[in-house]
């Protein structure tokens, strides 16, 4: 097959790697980076143009594009979307139902979620990792100096969120049902967390007092839209940094982020790293790599544990329902519940060198076994294939 593969803003070009590697004719459309919440009409309408002139078998990219799938659905040309967020809010709008698209979503709570909608062609498909860029890693003397951690995380603290910039607005009724939310849920991961809906009363509130322009939910329901963009993001942050702090109290705690830290006490903090060179090399360099989902991702295996995995790492998450379909806990990967079981394996790992390097060698069979990108865009090529043809 023909594929033009779409770029999406801040996604990677794995995709059409290892299509190519695969044998498939692929174009990488060069033109823009799209980003399916902030639409810009005049990049579809090149699009349109482009595709007028010149022929495609399909149309590929990470996430979904309403506009994109319309362009798709008039042109008669499938369009595959994979997904790697939860929720994907474009996802709720009505071009999702397209009959052209093929939609791939990583988290099977997601998953079931967007199935009730009545989408056709929609697919619980986990992420993979591109083993062959993964695999050509090419540690230094230097890099070991740079990057070598006894705990890492590379992460976002998504400091910049919407309680934090609106909070000061709401009366009490309304800021006190948020707060007892995070404090029920902050760093309690022993059950799945659904995703979040406001009462009738702080959703009423929330947009009379910040209006339509503020709160762009689309085609999702306000008072889910609300509960994510609320309560979620403010939740990661808190989660992220009660873990940093904590371990940073008994451990030497590296992070890498572009976020404002001044919340972190005696955490080492670095730059970001490049993802295609540098993040691979502290993934395998450090003795312990920390996963803290956003609690969004009901149940699914966020990027980061795949990658983790996928460079040779030992990782240690939070813990999420779908690690017990796929993985063996204890034997490929580690997982916390709540901050002491967090503090006991740190310690236990960092004593314990052959237990943790055991691990983190069984997860990396196990990536290459289930999740490398070969399997999961194989997975996406036999629907197409049985479909199409």
């Amino acid at each position: 097959m023909y594929f033009l593969f779409i770029r999406i803003a801040n996604s990677t070009l794995d995709l059409p790697w290892v299509l190519s590697e695969m044998g498939e004719q692929v174009k990488i459309y060069e033109a823009a980076e799209f980003n399916p919440v902030y639409p810009v009409s005049e990049e579809f309408d090149k699009l349109d143009s482009f595709l007028s002139e010149h022929h495609f078998d399909c149309l590929i990219s990470y996430l979904f594009v309403p506009e994109i799938s319309d362009i798709c659905q008039q042109k008669g040309l499938p369009y595959v979307g994979w997904i790697y967020d939860s929720p994907l809010f474009t996802l709720f709008h009505p071009a999702a139902k397209n009959p052209c698209n093929y939609l791939f979503v990583f988290d099977q709570s997601e998953y079931k979620h967007i199935k009730s909608l009545d989408i056709p062609h929609l697919y619980y498909l986990p992420l993979g990792v591109n083993l062959t860029r993964t695999g050509a890693l090419n540690i230094t003397a230097e890099d070991e100096s740079a990057f070598s951690c006894d705990i890492s995380f590379i992460g976002n603290l998504y400091v910049d969120n919407s309680y934090n910039r609106f909070i000061h607005q709401f009366p009490t009724d309304v800021s006190m049902e948020l707060k007892l939310y995070l404090l029920e849920n902050l760093c309690n991961w022993h059950r799945q967390k659904p995703w979040p809906r406001v009462s009738s009363r702080t959703s009423d509130h929330i947009s009379q007092t910040l209006g339509d322009a503020v709160l762009n939910h689309g085609y999702m329901e306000l008072d889910l839209f609300l509960g994510i963009t609320f309560l979620s993001k403010k939740l990661v942050e808190m989660d992220r940094i009660t873990v940093l702090n904590t371990l940073a109290e008994h451990f030497k705690v590296d992070l890498y982020t572009t976020s404002d830290t001044g919340f972190l006490t005696n955490v080492q903090v670095h730059p970001p790293v490049n993802y295609y060179s540098a993040m691979n090399k502290v993934f395998y360099l450090s003795r312990i790599n920390l996963n803290i989902s956003q609690p969004s991702i009901e149940t699914g295996l966020p990027q980061r544990i795949l990658d983790i995995m996928g460079s040779g790492g030992f990782c240690l998450s939070n813990y999420q329902k779908e690690i017990d379909d796929y993985f063996v806990i204890g034997k490929e990967i580690e997982v916390f519940h709540d901050l002491d079981e967090l503090k006991e394996k740190t310690a236990y790992y960092l004593s314990h060198e052959k237990e943790r390097l055991r691990i983190a060698i069984n997860g990396y069979q196990k990536i290459r076994e289930n999740f490398s990108y070969l399997h999961q865009l194989g997975q996406i090529l036999k629907v197409l294939k049985e479909e199409l043809i």
